[in-house]
């Protein structure tokens, strides 16, 4: 395994360079080795695995995400500088739906398929600093094993309060409050309405059917695409659901898309 040290996180580079490669960008309090366990165990043979270890997510890391615009820019970089300049297909979970979005926006990495799951597009407004401070409670409670409160239970997808044994199992343990409040704050202050720039991969927008928020998502990113993007669901799932739980599912739709 390679890992390029650059910035505020690591690059983690599994396989062949010269392989197909897959990118995958984790959430907010996740740990990339182990919500991508499955991943790497399906396509390290025959793949370059290309895994962000994103800032405040890791040991030793001093410092925390700023913007996803940021982010976005530092991946690209720390790609291009190991000759990485072409991604075959890409898979961002919730706030790393957001970064792969940014990414494919700037354009900086050609990307050609792209799978964006349950991602963050629209600006939380001046709302933002309490979802932010919210949501970064709700996590450490989580990794406590309490459960959402409502009305964030419901939206996320978990009524029936499954949300602690799903998302658990992907929480990095070590991560701080204040790591959890600044991935927060960037990914509820980002907003692609005014991009620029389209999208020119293949998308497809992925959900879990339970979630309620999720797929508002769909317009808005149809709206920044050159082509028409695809929508997969995964039955009876809340947030991140199936990357816990059903991640074979994930997985044949990344197969699906190479």
């Amino acid at each position: 395994m390679q890992t390029t040290k650059k910035a505020l996180y690591n690059v983690h580079i599994l396989g062949d360079k010269n392989a197909p490669k897959i990118l995958l960008i984790h959430g907010a309090g996740f740990y990339w080795e182990t919500c991508f366990a499955p991943f790497i165990e399906e396509f390290k043979d025959d793949y370059c695995l290309i895994i962000p270890e994103l800032a405040g997510h890791g040991k030793g890391q001093s410092q925390d995400m700023k913007s996803i615009s940021g982010t976005a820019q530092l991946i690209s970089n720390e790609l291009l500088e190991v000759g990485i300049t072409e991604i075959d297909a890409a898979y961002g979970i919730s706030l790393g739906a957001s970064i792969l979005c940014e990414m494919g926006l700037q354009k900086k990495v050609k990307i050609k398929e792209m799978i964006l799951d349950s991602g963050q597009y629209v600006s939380m407004g001046d709302m933002t600093e309490q979802y932010s401070n919210f949501m970064a409670d709700a996590f450490v409670q989580l990794e406590q094993g309490v459960h959402l409160t409502s009305p964030v239970k419901e939206s996320m997808g978990y009524e029936n309060n499954e949300d602690v044994q799903a998302l658990q199992p992907l929480l990095y343990g070590e991560v701080s409050r204040e790591a959890l409040y600044n991935s927060f704050m960037a990914v509820y202050s980002y907003d692609v309405r005014q991009a620029e720039e389209k999208l020119d991969s293949s998308v497809t927008i992925m959900y879990g059917t339970n979630e309620i928020y999720a797929p508002q998502s769909t317009p808005v990113i149809s709206s920044i695409c050159i082509n028409a993007p695809k929508e997969v669901t995964i039955a009876d799932c809340g947030h991140a659901q199936a990357l816990s739980e059903k991640p074979q599912e994930i997985i044949k739709v990344l197969k699906d898309s190479l």
